[in-house]
């Protein structure tokens, strides 16, 4: 809110001088009192030339505002303009004397009843006692409990969900005002000037009981600890009203330790401005208003007073939204009058309010002659759709298609007594129809029986599908089932954006991923790290029960580059998005956010140690490495730079990628005689996060013009590798992931020498292998999605070439015939002889490996084998056609430990399979669908020649990281 105060609180001793100081002191300078609230609407409410408005109040959770007049009838108004919303009448002959709003609908209170009615004016209960004789005030517990107060000596506390009161025994003269200052007191006032604060938990008893007012109280209300009253003094036998505002301390109610505050006219109801501690707006019944401040007791020139005109009549009641934008009065002529501050011409009744449910609005349907040919039927819209998406008068588009109907076969007997004289038969007629008469097939009970059996098949397994869940509503017999018996905790999918379940159910289980996001700690608002760290803490504590990602969703929703780049969902995603280039993106994004976020936090914890210890010399570093697993591991200045779902792959560009993290005394004494060369402020200044550690892989891509043969290096590393299928080979899955590793291509370019675009050949050398490869699979294209349907194409050696024999076959490289004569084009040296693979998994169809064997040459090439075993079958020489030898520089295996997949279904579903070792070191694979949980063998995994099922992403984890700490290390 926005207040415009005056300058009454600036101190002006400054513009004074010394001489006229003690003449013209501070006291007697004059002030301009600017209300601050000025009038917005004024509206006279329904039965307002008959009654008068008895109560008024704001709404919590929707822009508006209710009035109950003495006629007992309750009306809404919308917005600042005060535009009715609903009226209707709750009873015939009792006034409605205070109004209460729920989030389910309104309480409004009379003398001897308590009506409840939601919003559009629909009644929902109404409720008598015997113990209601006079009730006056209406106060809110919880969110099911209420305390209804009045002029007797009952109060009563009425639980809304069972509709149970119980009676709390009060003096004669009761409780005519309820009110609480946000703890745990609630402030009883009674009509004789008495007040009583009571506990919320345990109102039966009063805590403290003080009189406010020798003759009667008018109103009261708290903030706090601050107790403000009115009302009236006895004067002889004359109750005279007091011309000021008493303000109580309620930890000091024993020591009547209270001041008062004079205002314009008596005040006869008071209110809090919930926006600003200790102000409060002062009504008097001839329409005067006060704004004041509860401890400037005897600064007057601190009030802001203005006129409500109520036209010669009493106002009678008062409220404040909860945004302190907006004040509402009524007065006894029937009249509604908002007042919001000055230069807010559109005040907010709540921070954050709910749409208002309006009733839809009468076609205007045209209006035409009965006697007009020329108009246009097609012209009429339609009306909405109460439910669905198809009117029935829509036919699907299979009763479109042309089709004859099939004749009825030929009799048998027909065909047994033909005699053919040429091409055409003659045979008599057995006469069993009609002459000139072919009856049509007409299909049998048993036929529709067995074609409709035959649909109602379900190729897709159950726990495959996406699980709909259903709050409030039982669900039948035969769905009610257990979909987890692990024991691991699933993930709710009931918000939007919650595709990325399953990637956040990989990445919860890598160990040194959710170590690293555990204990990273910062101050940014919305941290994605941070989000998955208290996600996975919660997985962690959860039990086995189901958790939900609001959290970090909520997070998630407001990165900018997550919107840019596609990720974010609307609620209603119309068409359904592409789920399989969607958690592609997704799991690039996520890697390169943590990898930012991380290095950021750190940045600014050197930041403020250096800020702290600027005075200390920083003390020089000998060398920049670390010891790990026997041997130095080398770390240099790596920036992170996110390059979008149009690549295929994210890239860290930096020039000290190579030779990270190599293996062996020749290669660790190579980089050591690199890293020497390096400038001091890059090997000081380590920008690597644990992130690029454990997915980053290190390669030089070299950049050489076809027309001038220039060429360019730049070291860069990528976060994921992409699946090129551009590049595939016979060699099945481990040819293709090498293929793509190394990617060569042709594409224009800027060469700086032809100052032109011209053709470049671009291919890459890669520097280090990283603990976990992460793979996207891509399977966008009818192509790739076919390189999973159809496996592994066995290659056989081909026949030996025969004289006169060239001509070239037909299917090419995809001739899957062993022994053709025909030519064939050439096949890469490096394809592996998948026909003597021996694995039960791949024989049965199966492209996808559990191990890969790779290994990192010298000159950045690499080697990759799916076998188990690499000693007995080994790949053949590739370095034999080469001048320069070529020594190996890592070797490493590489166990499948998590696959993202894509059922393509209606709608689409993405699940996964996680990989995860049991107390006997034993690994055991799991199926991940939201809160479906189950357990797999480790051949479905690998299995995806089903046209439903698609790989998405793939993560191959080092042996080294799946081993045991104190395996590792020793």
């Amino acid at each position: 809110m926005e207040f415009h105060y005056t300058d009454l609180g600036m101190q002006s001793e400054h513009i004074m001088e010394d001489q006229f100081q003690t003449k013209y002191s501070q006291p007697y300078i004059l002030r301009n009192q600017e209300a601050e609230y000025e009038v917005r609407s004024t509206v006279l409410v329904d039965g307002g030339d008959r009654y008068g408005v008895s109560a008024s109040v704001f709404d919590k959770y929707e822009e508006l505002v209710w009035m109950g007049n003495q006629g007992g009838h309750v009306t809404s108004y919308y917005g600042p303009n005060l535009q009715k919303y609903t009226s209707f009448q709750i009873h015939q002959t009792e006034e409605v004397r205070d109004i209460l709003t729920l989030e389910k609908g309104i309480y409004c209170l009379t003398k001897t009843s308590l009506r409840h009615q939601i919003r559009r004016g629909i009644p929902q209960h109404t409720h008598k006692s015997s113990n209601m004789m006079d009730m006056q005030c209406l106060f809110q517990v919880n969110s099911h409990k209420f305390l209804i107060g009045g002029h007797q000596d009952k109060l009563l506390e009425l639980d809304i969900n069972k509709m149970t009161e119980t009676v709390i025994k009060v003096p004669a003269d009761g409780c005519a005002v309820l009110r609480s200052g946000g703890g745990s007191l609630v402030a009883c006032g009674s009509a004789n000037g008495m007040v009583s604060l009571r506990d919320i938990r345990n109102p039966g008893k009063a805590e403290h009981t003080f009189r406010a007012h020798s003759a009667c109280l008018s109103d009261l209300d708290m903030q706090g600890n601050h107790l403000i009253t009115c009302g009236f003094t006895q004067s002889a036998t004359v109750a005279v009203p007091e011309p000021y505002v008493l303000v109580w301390d309620v930890r000091r109610v024993k020591g009547k330790a209270a001041w008062s505050i004079p205002t314009v006219s008596p005040p006869l109801l008071l209110h809090f401005v919930p926006a600003v501690s200790g102000r409060a707006v002062a009504l008097a019944g001839d329409g005067h208003v006060t704004l004041f401040h509860v401890n400037e007791a005897h600064e007057s020139e601190y009030q802001s007073v203005f006129q409500v005109n109520t036209q010669t009549s009493q106002c009678s009641v008062m409220d404040v939204s909860s945004t302190s934008q907006a004040l509402v009065f009524g007065d006894q002529s029937g009249h509604l009058h908002l007042f919001s501050a000055q230069h807010n011409h559109e005040p907010h009744f709540n921070n954050f309010s709910r749409a208002t449910e309006f009733a839809d609005p009468a076609p205007e349907l045209p209006v035409v002659g009965f006697n007009d040919t020329t108009f246009q039927f097609s012209t009429v819209p339609l009306s909405p759709l109460a439910s669905g998406s198809r009117w029935f008068n829509e036919l699907p588009p299979d009763f479109f298609k042309k089709i004859y109907r099939k004749p009825k076969p030929i009799d048998p007997e027909v065909l047994k007594t033909m005699k053919m004289q040429g091409p055409i038969g003659y045979a008599p007629n057995p006469k069993t129809h009609r002459r000139n008469e072919m009856p049509y097939v007409e299909d049998n009970l048993d036929n529709v029986k067995k074609n409709d059996a035959s649909i109602s098949i379900q190729p897709i397994p159950r726990h495959y599908l996406k699980i709909e869940i259903r709050f409030n509503k039982l669900l039948p017999s035969d769905e009610d089932i257990i979909v987890n018996k692990t024991g691991f905790p699933g993930l709710e999918s009931t918000m939007p954006n919650s595709y990325c379940n399953a990637m956040l159910q990989v990445l919860y289980y890598i160990p040194p991923l959710k170590a690293t996001l555990l204990a990273h700690t910062c101050a940014k608002e919305f941290c994605l790290s941070c989000e998955l760290g208290f996600l996975f803490r919660t997985l962690d504590t959860s039990g086995g029960a189901p958790c939900q990602a609001s959290n970090f969703l909520r997070a998630f929703r407001t990165v900018p580059e997550a919107a840019a780049l596609g990720l974010i969902l609307p609620e209603r995603a119309e068409p359904r998005a592409d789920l399989v280039t969607l958690i592609q993106s997704w799991n690039r994004f996520i890697l390169h956010q943590i990898h930012y976020e991380i290095l950021e936090t750190r940045k600014k914890e050197k930041e403020l140690t250096f800020l702290a210890q600027k005075t200390t010399p920083p003390k020089p570093r000998v060398n920049n490495t670390r010891q790990m697993n026997g041997q130095y591991e080398y770390q240099y200045n790596n920036d992170l730079e996110f390059l979008g779902p149009s690549e295929y792959e994210d890239e860290l560009d930096e020039e000290q990628w190579r030779n990270n993290h190599d293996e062996g005394t020749a290669v660790t004494n190579h980089v050591q005689n690199e890293s020497n060369d390096l400038p001091n402020k890059q090997q000081a200044d380590n920008e690597e996060s644990e992130i690029s550690q454990l997915f980053a892989i290190g390669r030089q891509q070299v950049n050489k013009c076809m027309k001038c043969n220039k060429e360019e290096e730049r070291v860069s590393a990528a976060l994921a590798c992409a699946l090129a299928y551009a590049c595939e080979a016979r060699g099945g899955f481990a040819e293709l992931v090498r293929a793509s590793l190394c990617a060569r291509r042709t594409t224009p370019a800027w060469c700086e020498r032809c100052a032109r675009f011209t053709p470049t050949t671009q291919h890459g050398r890669i520097l280090r292998l990283p603990p976990i490869l992460a793979i996207n699979c891509g399977g966008v294209t009818a192509h790739e999605k076919a390189y999973w349907a159809k496996g592994i194409q066995k290659d056989v050696p081909e026949a030996s070439k025969r004289a006169g024999i060239s001509k070239p076959c037909r299917y090419g490289l995809h001739c899957a015939r062993p022994g053709c004569r025909f030519k064939h084009p050439e096949r890469s040296i490096l394809a592996p002889q998948c026909h003597s693979l021996k694995s039960s998994t791949q024989e049965s169809n199966c492209v996808l490996p559990h191990q890969l064997h790779i290994r990192l040459q010298s000159d950045g090439e690499v080697i990759i084998n799916d076998k188990t075993d690499s000693s007995t079958d080994r790949l053949p020489d590739i370095n034999k056609h080469k001048k320069k030898p070529v020594t190996m520089r890592s070797e490493q295996d590489y166990h499948l430990s998590a696959v993202v997949v894509c059922v393509e279904d209606n709608p689409k579903n993405l699940v996964s399979y996680v990989r995860i070792p049991d107390k006997k070191d034993e690994a055991r694979w799991f199926l991940f669908n939201d809160l479906s949980i189950v357990q797999v063998s480790p051949d479905e995994v690998v299995q995806f020649s089903n046209w439903w099922k698609s790989p998405c992403v793939l993560f191959y984890t080092s042996s080294r990281v799946m081993l045991p700490s104190d395996t590792a290390t020793s």
